[in-house]
């Protein structure tokens, strides 16, 4: 008798689980382009982006740049993030900063 009502709620939590699933694949391509840039901002926030941080000179030329999946802080004059090594790293100037 417990076993059967373990089998139950098991598949009862993987048959809505898929429907969330299936539900998020079929309205993702119709969302707005609000809603693509707030998910967007979600996954920032929690996982990271990949990005490339280049700092340049007055001359434009670059000083150093940073590769990996991070978050970028905009905090006044300057903008923070903590490397892939665990660093933060606070930089101010000429910056730019893209998704790859």
């Amino acid at each position: 008798m417990l076993n059967s009502r373990k089998k139950l709620i098991k598949n009862t939590m993987l048959f809505i689980n898929l429907l969330v699933f299936l539900s998020l694949i079929i309205t993702l391509p119709s969302c707005t382009e609000t809603q693509r840039k707030d998910l967007k901002h979600f996954k920032s926030s929690v996982i990271g982006l990949k990005r490339k941080v280049t700092l340049y000179s007055a001359n434009g030329e670059p000083i150093k740049t940073w590769e990996g999946r991070f978050k970028v802080e905009v905090m006044g004059a300057f903008i923070a993030f903590i490397d892939d090594n665990g660093k933060e790293v606070k930089v101010s100037g000429n910056v730019v900063v893209e998704e790859i």
